[in-house]
């Protein structure tokens, strides 16, 4: 039988700007801290797969873990058999922890709970287009209602007008910051999962425009741009982190977000670390610690604005993950609906964009402390590559995930 096209996109977008009304939060699962571990560990995995990969080494990453697990996940509620075993094994479920129905219900509880926060604009969601040819399983689409409150589209993908359809969908969710979420579509496409996140907040404490200068940002020991840089001296939450040699500064939003910065920290003492050294030892362990370790002090920051897009394909880097049936004639979407059907294509776009009032950051997707006999921290500058972490503090949830390399590259 001719086997039919499941298109996966997942899509997220975070931003950091705005206001919302306060709104009571829903109960949390006591298990959900596990679920947050799952999708943080998986973020790391990810990550550590994606920058393998030859079109990405050396390159800016930004991406949203967050999303990409939302829509396996989602996937995972249509796949059967081998298939469904590789998706849940690929994003980390155990389930001696949790059921796979309760994964749903926390994931439900987990959206909602954001959905919900005050001081800054964050939404999360999911939206799913099916084709008029496909007859899917009411299971199904049920499921993806009550647990994803995915909206739901029946289209015809041989015309334009879909194709127009999903990009204003995609531009107005993610408020005009990815305006071309889809290039193209297959005419024979029989089914399109998008996933996003739009997250928008304002510095605590905001850099001084006055005080932004022209400098150099170090790219390697041979390359060097020119960037920007936002200069504060104020009292800040950092932490040195001897485990990394790293340096690590934390800015907060309004609300209960943050974004970690961390640059390996050049020290004549002991052997000189790179941001490769850094990128493969640093794990969900790591950002876990930071949260309680850091600590206010008078420093001088320097930090780089930043306007990057990032675009990654990610069948490879999934199929690296072990998650590599559903993108073959194996796969099994029995699920979804009796149709023989597998993924085509599975990708991710990023936006991010920092300045002195806050971030913006996009991104959609298609499927121990040591005390030193020195002073590290009086100092720092983030003039050369480092990584970048967007968390919400309330859940530990790693919302978005990357590493800067050349500022410059747009």
């Amino acid at each position: 039988m001719e086997r039919s096209i499941i298109y996966l996109w997942i899509c997220a977008f975070a931003v950091v700007h705005g206001n919302q009304e306060t709104l009571a939060q829903p109960p949390i699962s006591d298990k959900l801290p596990s679920l947050i571990k799952m999708n943080n560990d998986f973020a790391f995995h990810l990550y550590k797969r994606l920058v393998e990969m030859p079109d990405y080494q050396s390159k800016n990453i930004f991406f949203s873990p967050f999303s990409v697990s939302m829509a396996l996940s989602e996937l995972s509620l249509g796949a059967g058999g081998e298939t469904k075993k590789q998706l849940l094994s690929g994003i980390g479920h155990n389930s001696s922890v949790f059921s796979t129905e309760e994964m749903h219900q926390m994931f439900r509880s987990l959206l909602e709970e954001i959905n919900r926060r005050t001081g800054v604009d964050i939404d999360v969601g999911s939206a799913l287009y099916v084709s008029n040819k496909l007859k899917p399983l009411p299971e199904f689409l049920e499921k993806m209602k009550a647990f994803y409150h995915s909206d739901g589209f029946t289209v015809d993908f041989s015309v334009k007008e879909t194709l127009d359809k999903i990009n204003m969908y995609v531009k107005k969710k993610t408020h005009g910051k990815i305006d071309q979420a889809v290039d193209d579509l297959e005419s024979d496409t029989l089914l399109f999962l998008l996933t996003y996140i739009y997250f928008q907040g304002k510095w605590d404490m905001s850099f001084d425009p006055s005080k932004t200068h022209q400098s150099t940002f170090h790219v390697d020991t041979e390359t060097t741009v020119p960037v920007q840089m936002m200069h504060q001296y104020a009292s800040l939450k950092v932490y040195y982190d001897a485990d990394l040699t790293s340096k690590v500064l934390c800015l907060d939003y309004n609300d209960s977000f943050s974004m970690f910065l961390a640059i390996p920290h050049i020290d004549i003492s002991v052997e000189a670390k790179t941001i490769k050294d850094l990128e493969m030892a640093i794990s969900r362990q790591h950002i876990e610690k930071w949260k309680t370790a850091v600590r206010k002090r008078k420093v001088n920051i320097y930090v780089p604005k930043l306007s990057l897009k990032t675009s990654y394909s990610l069948k490879e880097v999934l199929k690296g993950l072990g998650m590599a049936d559903m993108f073959t004639n194996k796969a099994n979407f029995t699920g979804i609906s009796e149709e023989m059907s597998f993924i085509s294509k599975a990708s991710h776009k990023a936006t991010l964009d920092i300045d002195e009032k806050g971030t913006t950051a996009a991104a959609v997707t298609r499927v121990s402390f040591s005390l030193l006999s020195y002073n590290p921290m009086s100092s720092l500058r983030f003039d050369s590559p480092f990584m970048i972490f967007i968390t919400d503090q309330k859940t530990d949830s790693i919302l978005f995930f990357g590493k800067v390399v050349n500022p410059a590259e747009k």
